[in-house]
């Protein structure tokens, strides 16, 4: 993600830059297929918990997608 700044035009601090690559890295992980189960499932959990935290920083607009 290269966002500079929030939903509400605010620049983004070092600790949202790590939020939002954290999110990324967790949505790249929780779409692999060649991952046990397991290991996807708690992926999509961390990611949500993430996303919950982005969404209410105003850091990103979009649905985790996962389910």
């Amino acid at each position: 993600m290269t966002h500079r700044t929030d939903l509400l035009g605010n620049p983004l601090s070092k600790d949202d830059l790590e939020l939002l690559d954290l999110y990324a890295r967790l949505k790249a992980l929780a779409v692999r297929t060649d991952l046990p189960p397991v290991v996807i499932a708690n992926c999509k959990q961390a990611m949500v918990m993430l996303w919950n935290a982005c969404n209410d920083l105003a850091l990103l607009h979009e649905e985790p997608g996962c389910d």
